[in-house]
């Protein structure tokens, strides 16, 4: 599978989010912010990925942060640590990966620190937004959102 976006960006800025490629650099304050959301994580995830493992460490965290700057410098996937406005603190994290369902362009994933939940639907507002006007993908999917999961499995096999 692959993305075919129109343009890509590295980072995202608007009154409420800073986003940029995850990389490295960010694994620390990362790291604390998925551990401290593991059990919403897992259940949000749950069926399309065991993500994050209980005993998750900082290494682990490291690991993963440079394989998602991997894929997004092959153009695999892009994955973005979402700030807040000033940059002060981590807050989330949103993944554009591709489709695997016919009729969609791409799929959205994102997630927001319990403290922020209330921005979810801005960020996703904004998220879908921008990979239409700005990447260029029509119809991205919000899969285990507007999709259940066992329906997007279920579209999968169909494609």
């Amino acid at each position: 599978m692959s993305l075919s976006a129109k343009a890509i960006h590295h980072s995202y800025h608007d009154e409420h989010f800073t986003l940029h490629v995850m990389h490295p650099k960010f694994s620390e304050p990362d790291y604390h912010l998925v551990m401290r959301n593991q059990q919403r994580l897992r259940a949000l995830f749950a069926g399309q990925a065991d993500w994050p493992k209980p005993d998750m460490t900082l290494a682990n965290n490291i690991a993963a942060m440079e394989h998602h700057l991997r894929e997004f410098n092959d153009n695999i996937a892009y994955g973005f640590c979402v700030f807040d406005s000033e940059e002060k603190e981590c807050i989330g994290s949103v993944y554009i990966d591709p489709s695997e369902v016919d009729g969609y362009d791409c799929e959205l994933h994102y997630w927001l620190d319990n403290a922020w939940l209330a921005l979810e639907p801005v960020l996703e507002t904004n998220m879908l937004t921008w990979l239409k006007t700005q990447w260029g993908f029509s119809n991205p999917a919000l899969v285990a959102r507007e999709i259940p999961l066992k329906q997007w499995q279920e579209m999968k096999k169909a494609s």
